[in-house]
């Protein structure tokens, strides 16, 4: 577009911004953002929100924090960007410390508000602050709770350990849980290794999703868990059969302004050979501090 001598509009730095969220492309979100700035376009409404959501997507919560502070007309959607970010950083008591603002001043929080709300109390362990946003919703905001919010409280109660009442919770859903309610079932399942209840949650989420990899995967990884080798095998032969492939495992990390990406199997980063002498070495570290990795944790 520039190159032609078309001047990008608030809708055009919005998608890119998005796509920059979406890739976890952090790089290419600060040029847009120091193109913004520099043709001192209002990073308010639309244009600041996407900001605030691409920095929180692609970890630099700090400056997703700056954008929102700076944005003089903040809205639903400015709050819940924050809420959300904050959640998936790990920082759950300034996600709540942003949604308490809210009614300050004087606005209403949506569903997806609630959704980071709910999500930032579950991965605190914050039960009862969890429960009583999730009433809330409907007893104070008149918010009728979706799934995604049962999800979340399912999450919320499980990585709890409080299995008896997520079962009570699910049984009495007005709405008919689907595949996110079970899969958080099932990841409680593995945290706790409850190899009974998570073959029958495997096989609701099975019936949902056949053609999925993730039940496989965790109910195999909680038969190894129990040292139940032939069960984890013949699960891995299943998928081999419908030919299934696991999605490759994937990280990303910042450094010094610069996002790394990693996938399984891939040799492809130019400090590749000392990147694994390095992973290598704390391995033998670790080992020697008598810590050795649980299947649990391998997929």
């Amino acid at each position: 577009m520039q190159r032609i001598g078309l001047r990008p509009d608030c809708v055009t730095l919005v998608a890119v911004l998005n796509a920059c969220s979406n890739l976890g492309k952090l790089e290419l979100g600060k040029w847009v953002h120091a193109y913004i700035d520099k043709n001192q376009i209002k990073a308010d409404g639309f244009v600041g929100n996407a900001l605030v959501d691409m920095y929180a997507k692609c970890g630099s919560v700090e400056q997703a924090f700056g954008v929102f502070q700076g944005m003089q007309c903040k809205d639903v959607f400015s709050y819940t960007a924050m809420i959300v970010g904050f959640a998936m950083n790990g920082e759950a008591e300034r996600a709540l410390d942003i949604f308490a603002e809210m009614p300050m001043v004087g606005i209403k929080p949506d569903e997806v508000t609630f959704v980071g709300v709910l999500s930032a109390c579950s991965h605190a362990g914050m039960v009862e602050e969890g429960w009583r946003h999730f009433e809330d919703m409907s007893r104070v905001y008149n918010l009728e709770p979706q799934t995604e919010h049962y999800g979340c409280m399912v999450d919320l109660l499980g990585r709890a350990g409080l299995i008896s009442e997520v079962e009570v919770f699910i049984a009495n859903m007005p709405i008919e849980p689907d595949a996110f309610v079970w899969g958080a079932l099932l990841g409680a399942c593995s945290i706790h290794g409850k190899v009974e209840l998570g073959e029958a949650v495997m096989k609701k989420l099975v019936a949902i999703e056949p053609v999925r990899d993730g039940a496989y995967i965790l109910m195999s990884n909680i038969y190894s868990s129990a040292n139940r080798w032939k069960d984890a095998l013949k699960l891995r032969k299943a998928m081999k059969e419908r030919k299934m492939k696991k999605t490759p495992g994937c990280s990303l990390i910042e450094i010094n302004g610069v996002v790394h990406e990693f996938r399984k199997g891939d040799k492809s980063h130019p400090r590749n050979e000392e990147l694994r002498k390095v992973l290598g070495e704390m391995a033998i570290c670790l080992q020697n501090h008598g810590h050795f990795p649980t299947s649990n944790f391998i997929t």
